[in-house]
């Protein structure tokens, strides 16, 4: 309102046409939340703004001041390197301006004293929000990696470093997703270590563990890049297949059991032979995370009373069960 009161049209209609570009913004915010653009935009605008400010004059002069606060906010909205960068450039075309101006009639008659203290403390008031910014930008990265990690230990197991059933459940969210994108199922795995309880009680939970690292490593080299392990509690694993159907987890299923079975004496961690049986499912569209994985146990649970050490599917059940594979159905 002083613009007004003071008969600067000119400058009120100025302002208004910011406000207007400000509002325009926030319009394109609401529509595209796309946060960057319109940073870069609010920093357009306040930048012509000052520009016209310094050459305006202002009321009574004074329109050089709204400098210092519009330099603050272009580095808060575009962060410490361009925002810096940007406030580097406002500094050195208005010293061009407050130096040259007035010879061509640019600029209202500014004191030589002015000029140089305005071009100084707004030098240092740049590179005090650049000093704040970028402290704040590094500690919300640290932040963020720290989260960050805490969030990838909260999904791992932490004796074999495998996923555990939290991180399991994100990636088979994942996994519906791309089937029913891409129209192309996939396959759950279940492993189980045979007679695990005996080995723990005759070797000691130390010798368990590290049977369970081992086992871990060797089912990670036998499947793909595209598939995942993780360990679904104790002795047992679990294995989402990428991309296969059922006949095609069995292939691998079985390559896995044979891999285990053939375990170098010299490398097993046991004088006795270490062997799995192995569960499969094959995901139909519409099942639930539980729904696969109780077909999968059932599909295990027949391997174990079939003798151990052998492969097992949900077909395989619904034969021994003298009922059609309802999820097939």
């Amino acid at each position: 309102m002083a613009s007004y009161i003071n008969l600067r049209y000119e400058v009120a209609y100025f302002l208004s046409g910011s406000l207007l570009a400000a509002i325009g913004i926030n319009l394109f915010v609401l529509k595209t939340e796309n946060h960057k653009i319109a940073a870069w935009l609010y920093s357009t605008v306040m930048l012509v703004q000052v520009v016209y400010l310094i050459i305006s004059g202002g009321v009574e002069a004074t329109g050089p001041l709204w400098t210092y606060p519009i330099v603050v906010i272009i580095i808060s909205l575009l962060g410490h390197l361009h925002g810096y960068f940007l406030s580097l450039f406002v500094i050195a075309l208005l010293s061009v301006l407050l130096g040259f101006g007035d010879d061509y009639g640019l600029t209202p008659q500014y004191s030589e004293t002015f000029k140089i203290r305005f071009i100084a403390t707004l030098f240092a008031l740049s590179w005090l929000v650049w000093s704040l910014e970028y402290s704040r930008a590094k500690a919300a990265a640290l932040l963020n990696g720290l989260n960050q990690q805490i969030l990838d230990i909260s999904r791992r197991d932490q004796l074999t470093g495998l996923l555990n059933r939290r991180g399991l459940e994100e990636n088979f969210n994942s996994e519906v997703n791309r089937s029913l994108r891409v129209n192309q199922s996939f396959s759950l795995a279940l492993v189980d270590i045979d007679d695990f309880k005996a080995m723990n009680d005759r070797y000691g939970h130390l010798l368990g563990d590290e049977i369970l690292k081992q086992i871990a490593n060797l089912v990670q080299s036998q499947i793909r890049n595209i598939d995942t392990l993780a360990r679904w509690g104790g002795e047992e694993f679990a294995i989402l297949l990428d991309k296969s159907s059922l006949a095609d987890a069995v292939y691998i299923a079985d390559k896995i059991r044979k891999a285990i079975q053939d375990l170098d004496r010299e490398q097993s961690l046991i004088s006795e032979r270490i062997t799995i049986s192995i569960g499969v499912a094959e995901y139909q569209p519409g099942q639930s995370m539980l729904e696969l994985f109780d077909a999968a146990d059932n599909a295990l649970y027949l391997a174990k009373r079939c003798g151990k050490n052998c492969v097992r599917t949900t077909e395989d059940v619904a034969r021994e069960n003298g009922r059609p594979d309802l999820s097939l159905v």
